[in-house]
C-alpha cells in the first residue's frame, strides 16, 4: 500500500452522522463556485469535510484548503481525472494529493496534470482557430481568460455566446462539434492510477451510475477494470443515485475490498444541486485513509434503504397502466390507441 501524507488541517475525527460531501467543483473547471463562496457555503449548511475535485485541474484546492481551516471545514484536495479505459472516457477522482507538494513520489502525477491542462489549452486555441475562420471574431476572449485557464468549455462557449454568434450553450457546442472540434482529452487509466498511487493519492471512479456518460458501470466492466487498474474506491453514493443504485454500487465495492465515496458534484449554488450532507461513516474507509477518524454508528447499520431522504425515488408506475395490464387490457388499449 502507498504511503499518503496526512495532511495537518481540521477536523481530524468525526462523528458517524457528521456531514461531508467528497465530489465539489469550482469556476476553476466548469463550476460556478468560487473557492470562497463554497467554503462560506459549506460553513453555514454544517458540512465538516469537503473535496474540491474540478476536472483536470487543481487551480482552486490550495487556495479553498485554506479557506476552510479558517472556518474549519477540512477541505480534501482532489482532482476528477477524465480518463480512458476500453475504449471509453470515465471519470476518476484522486484523493490526497496537493498540486504544491513537492515531493518526488508526487511529481508523476502533478506532471499528469501539467499535461492535462496544456492539452485541453491547446484544443481550445485550436478551437477559437475554428470558429475565428467562419468569420466569428471573438475579441473578449482574452479578457475573459485573463491570467487564467483557457478551454473550450466554458471560456470559448461563453466568449462565443457573449459576442452574439450563438445564443446558448448548446448551439455554441455544436458550432464547434461542426466544425471539427472536440472538448476533453483523457489520459490512459493505468498511467493515471499508477502515478496517483506513487504520490500517496487514493483512485475512486466518480459516478460508475450515471449513464449519460456511457454505459453504466456493470459487475463485468469493473472486473475488467480491475485487472488493468487497481482503483481504490467507488463513488457509491451520488446525487442521481435512488436507494437501490446505492445498494448496487456499495455492494460492488465491498466483493471487492473497495472504499465507498459520497459527492454531490455539486457546480455551484443549485447548479444542479447544492452539495449535500452525507453521513460522515458512510465514506468511513475512504476518510480514514486520508487520516480523519470516523466514529461507528451508535445503533443500526452504517448504511441501509431509506438513510438518505435525499435520495432519487423510482418512478412510480401510471395506476391506470397497472390496472391495465392487471384486467389483460395492456397490448388491446394501445392498438385501439395507436
Amino acid at each position: 500500500m502507498p504511503g499518503f501524507a496526512v495532511i495537518p488541517d481540521i477536523p481530524t475525527r468525526l462523528c458517524a452522522d457528521d456531514a461531508v460531501d467528497l465530489h465539489l467543483h469550482t469556476f476553476e473547471s466548469d463550476g460556478v463556485w468560487t473557492p470562497a463562496e463554497l467554503v462560506d457555503h459549506l460553513a453555514e449548511v454544517g458540512i465538516r469535510v469537503a473535496a474540491v475535485c474540478d476536472h483536470d485541474t487543481q487551480r482552486s484546492v490550495v487556495e479553498t484548503i485554506e479557506r476552510g481551516a479558517r472556518r474549519g471545514v477540512r477541505i480534501i484536495p482532489g482532482v476528477e481525472v477524465t480518463v480512458r479505459h476500453d475504449n471509453r472516457q470515465w471519470h476518476m477522482l484522486v484523493y490526497g494529493i496537493r498540486p504544491d507538494d513537492e515531493r518526488d513520489e508526487a511529481k508523476p502525477f502533478l506532471d499528469l496534470m501539467r499535461k492535462q491542462e496544456t492539452q485541453l489549452r491547446e484544443l481550445a486555441q485550436r478551437n477559437v482557430v475554428r470558429v475565428e475562420e467562419t468569420g466569428r471574431a471573438l475579441p473578449s476572449l482574452a479578457k475573459v481568460v485573463g491570467e487564467g485557464k483557457m478551454w473550450t468549455y466554458p471560456e470559448v462557449l461563453n466568449t462565443m455566446i457573449a459576442e452574439g454568434h450563438v445564443r446558448n450553450l448548446t448551439e455554441a457546442a455544436n458550432l464547434i462539434t461542426e466544425l471539427g472540434g472536440r472538448f476533453n482529452c483523457d489520459l490512459p487509466i493505468e498511467e493515471v492510477v499508477a502515478a496517483a498511487h506513487a504520490g500517496g493519492g487514493i483512485c475512486v471512479m466518480a459516478h460508475p451510475g450515471r449513464p449519460d456518460l456511457g454505459p453504466a458501470m456493470t459487475a463485468e466492466t469493473l472486473e475488467k477494470l480491475l485487472g488493468d487498474a487497481p482503483i481504490d474506491g467507488l463513488e457509491c453514493h451520488y446525487r442521481t443515485y435512488t436507494d437501490r443504485d446505492t445498494a448496487r454500487f456499495r455492494s460492488l465495492a465491498g466483493m471487492h475490498g473497495l472504499l465507498p465515496s459520497a459527492g454531490s458534484d455539486s457546480h455551484g449554488p443549485g447548479i444542479p444541486v447544492w452539495p449535500r450532507p452525507f453521513r460522515a461513516v458512510w465514506a468511513k474507509a475512504l476518510l480514514e485513509r486520508l487520516g480523519i477518524e470516523v466514529d461507528d454508528p451508535e445503533t443500526g447499520p452504517v448504511w441501509a434503504p431509506g438513510m438518505d431522504p435525499a435520495a432519487l425515488k423510482p418512478p412510480r408506475k401510471s395506476r391506470h397502466r397497472n390496472r391495465r395490464h392487471r384486467l389483460g387490457l395492456g397490448p388491446f388499449w394501445r392498438r385501439r390507441r395507436s
